[in-house]
Parts: structure tokens; sequence; C-alpha cells
């Protein structure tokens, strides 16, 4: 009798520690790592999701990074549902530029392990040097320029910082990229320097100083006197009465144009890696300049100053609806109506290059269509704020205004843009 008690409590020890091994056994655990995590930069944050089912006490989760024998352990502990990120150093972590693996194990109490998750990662903790071949020395503001780097490896991203603007360099060969870019504008209020950002795949960083001399230019004061009709008509383009009607004109003159500003910079982020001028940009045939780039206006209403703005291209005036002609060679990349600029076609010529055609009354052309230097594509009018049939003409670098003079002599391109980006004639 005692011996079957023995038996039958053996066998319900037995059974127990049988389910408990199943239960530990059984554990279900689900882990994900996007595959952004597959290259790791120096420092690097490796977003992870744990999924455990079920959750039994005593049992251990270990995730760590493994490298030949050297082990860096991310997570120990008991395992949790959610999502974790783990920031590491890999270089103070001891780990090397080369193969490496995520690893993750459940730890039984007992003693035993159980690999859940297996992923292989590279790390790469050096940043990518680039070598400047080519720039200009200095620029007037409005001026443009072009750069070619070299850069240590392929790059994920590699641009021109230069305070609130971004310049993007196109890759044209092994590691070598190009870019048209200009001294804005905003520097003659906010002086800033030009730094070249590269960035690899795996995420390192390198910001390089590029030394370009910028050369203040002083450009034209222009002071505008707003009587009553004037605001009147300029007012009732945007809204549906005069109420306030200076202040609904500093909107229109400030905030609107910051905003046509950033969809301009928009428009132009993607540009073509084809550089399709040939020759002199050709302005308006018959056109007379009535406005300069850089003009700054000063707004006066009864001797008061209610507002400034900086003028960004040409108004070039012909006569009422005249055929506007493409400037050079390029692909239109963009026809639709903006806020101060009115209805507008916007042209790529390549490496960051547009040329801005606003004020229009109609189009001739749509977006995609490839036009050559004289095209008509559309016809001036007021649209926008124009008070007079004109035409607004801007030539943009990534979005940023460069003086369109510099465009229109055959000379200066010959000899400072198209043998460094290709084109000629």
């Amino acid at each position: 009798m005692r011996k079957i008690k023995l038996v039958s409590v053996l066998l319900a020890v037995l059974l127990t520690l049988g389910g408990i091994l199943y239960l530990y056994s059984s554990v279900k655990v689900g882990i994900e790592i996007p595959p952004s995590a597959s290259l790791l930069a120096k420092k690097e944050s490796i977003p992870l999701k744990v999924e455990v089912d079920p959750n039994l006490p005593l049992l251990k989760l270990e995730i760590f990074l493994i490298q030949g024998t050297h082990k860096v352990v991310l997570y120990s502990g008991k395992p949790q549902n959610g999502l974790f990120n783990f920031e590491i150093d890999t270089a103070k972590a001891g780990l090397k530029d080369g193969k490496a693996q995520i690893v993750a194990k459940l730890l039984f109490p007992w003693g035993g392990e159980k690999t859940v998750y297996r992923k292989e990662v590279t790390i790469d903790g050096t940043p990518p040097s680039v070598d400047v071949v080519h720039q200009p020395h200095r620029l007037v503001v409005g001026e443009p320029g072009v750069l070619i780097v070299k850069s240590s490896e392929d790059t994920d991203q590699i641009f021109i910082s230069l305070g609130e603007a971004k310049f993007p360099l196109l890759k044209v060969g092994d590691n070598i990229y190009k870019t048209i870019f200009t001294a804005p504008l905003f520097l003659l209020q906010n002086p800033e320097r030009f730094y070249i950002v590269a960035i690899d795949k795996a995420g390192n960083v390198t910001r390089k100083f590029l030394p370009v001399a910028v050369k203040v230019k002083k450009f034209r004061k222009v002071k505008i006197n707003l009587t009553d009709p004037i605001l009147e008509r300029i007012v009732l383009k945007y809204f549906d009465d005069t109420e306030n009607a200076l202040q609904k004109f500093k909107v229109i003159n400030e905030q609107f144009r910051e905003e046509d500003h950033k969809k301009l910079v928009e428009i132009c982020r993607n540009s073509n890696g084809i550089f399709y001028p040939v020759g002199a940009f050709k302005q308006l045939p018959g056109s007379k300049p009535t406005a300069y780039f850089g003009d700054y206006r000063t707004y006066y209403y009864k001797g008061e100053v209610v507002s400034q703005s900086v003028h960004k291209g040409l108004d070039l005036a012909k006569y009422r609806h005249a055929p506007v002609v493409a400037a050079n060679d390029g692909k239109v990349s963009f026809v639709g109506r903006l806020k101060i600029y009115g209805k507008v076609i916007l042209i790529d010529h390549g490496f960051g290059i547009f040329t801005l055609y606003a004020h229009l009354n109609d189009f001739t052309v749509k977006e995609g269509d490839r036009v050559k230097k004289g095209d008509i594509i559309g016809y001036t009018d007021t649209t926008g704020l124009a008070l007079g049939d004109h035409l607004h003409f801007g030539i943009l670098a990534w979005g940023y205004a460069t003086n369109p003079l510099f465009f229109f002599d055959k000379k200066y391109l010959n000899y400072n843009l198209y043998p460094y980006i290709g084109s000629s004639d």
C-alpha cells in the first residue's frame, strides 16, 4: 500500500514537472526588427517588437549582438510584450566594422536555453569622407556656382547645407557628385556658412566646411506708395471684402509670399541629373525690365511703412497677353497656380536649375513636356500679386532665387558653369 502511494506521488511529481517543462518549452516568442537595422552606424537606435505567449515566471529573455567571440547584451530580463528601443554606440561597445548577428534566447529556470531569433547585420561605424574636386571660391549674392565632390563610398544623402537652404548633389559617376547652388538673398540679413553634409547608408554623418566667400552686393531700394484704390484691387484678389485692408495686405505680401517660397522649394526638390540648356538663357523677346533681382521694396500707406519684400527675379513687360517663351531647353515640372505668383510654369533644366514664369494668363504646355529654347509656353497677364500685365521671370537653384542676369551672359556661363556641369554650345 505504501509503495502504491509512493509511486502515485512520484508519478504526480513527474507529471507536474513534465507539464511545467512542456509549458516552458512551448513558449512562443515573436521578435521583429525592421530591415533598417540590418546596417548599424556608429551610434544606433535599434527598434524591437516582442510578443510572448505565455509569459511564465522565472523565464528570462536575453537579446545580444555577437561578433566573433565578442558579445554585447542589449536586453536581459523577464520577457515583456511591447516595443523597445536599444541605444548602442558600436565603437564604445567594442564592435568593429563588419558582419555581426543579433540573437535572442530564452533562458529556462533549469539552465536550458532556446534560440528564438537570429538576424545577420553589418556594422558600419565609419562616416564617409568627402573631397572637393571643384568649387567656386567666392559668390556674389544671387550668383550660381558648381560644386563637384568625390566621396569615399556610395551615399544615401549628400547635399550643401546653408542655414535654412539645402542644395542636393546628384551622382554622376563612381562616387562623384555634382550640383549647382547659389548664395541666396537671405544671406543679406542672416549670414551663414556653407557645409557639405554626407550621410552613408548606415546613417553615419560627415559635415565638412565649404570655404565659399560671399560678397554682399547692394541692391536697389524701391519705395511703393499704396493708395486706397490699389489696396482694394490687391485685397479683392484674395479676400471677399476690403475690411482691415492693410492687415490683409500684410498677410498677402508676407505670409502668402513665404508660403509660395516653401512651395517652390518643395517642387524643386527633384531635378534631372541631365543638364539640358545650351548657350545663354533667353529673355522674353522684345521685353524691358521694370523691376530687378534683389530690389528691396518698402510699402508705404499715408507716409507710414506697412510692409517690405525682396524681389526674387525680373519683371519683364511687353504688351498685354504677350507670348512667353522657354528660356532654355528643359522639362516642364509644374503647371498651376501659386498665391503671389498666380498662374505659374516651372521648367527643370537639370542639376537643380529651374526657370519660373509667373503671373500668366494661360498655358500651352503641361507637366512632363520637353521644351526647347524659344518654344511658346504661355501668355502674360496679371494673375497673383500683379497690377500690370507682365512676366515675372525667375531662375531658381533648388528653389532659391538666383540672379537671371548671370544666365543671360553666354561668356559667364561658358567660363563658370558649362565646363563643369557638362553643357555648352
